[in-house]
């Protein structure tokens, strides 16, 4: 079940790749009123503290696969569904410190019938998360 909040509070944690923290996860929920095709994301914002990723370099897991931005954008049977929290990853040796910390989102999406000029729309989200040891 997904929480109302974007920035879902389950799934927080230090992402452990063969014996070495490599990163951090969390989950999203998806901002708009219905699902999208993944080609249409343009990546998320990510900024915990003074740290700070842009929007290119944060991995995607939707459907169980994991994608660069790159790949999302080349992507033909991919949708974030509206029921569904993608999983991004942060690449971020050492992860973060266990405790509390300010993590700080902005979803950039696309929307084909709005003009590019406009686009892409950004979904901001702010919530604190616990790393826990």
């Amino acid at each position: 079940m997904l929480e109302r909040e974007l920035i879902q509070n389950r799934g927080v944690r230090n992402v452990v790749e063969d014996g070495a923290v490599t990163g951090f996860q969390f989950r999203l929920r998806m901002p708009n009123y219905r699902g999208l095709w993944a080609s249409l994301i343009e990546g998320v914002d990510v900024e915990v503290g003074d740290l700070r990723w842009d929007r290119d370099i944060p991995l995607w897991t939707l459907q169980g696969r994991r994608f660069t931005l790159a790949e999302l954008r080349v992507s033909r049977d991919v949708r974030w569904q509206l029921d569904e929290a993608a999983t991004i990853t942060v690449p971020h040796p050492g992860g973060l410190a266990p405790g509390v910390h300010d993590l700080r989102v902005g979803i950039a999406l696309r929307a084909p019938y709005i003009p590019a000029e406009f686009q892409p729309s950004v979904f901001p989200a702010a919530r604190k998360v616990t790393i826990l040891p």
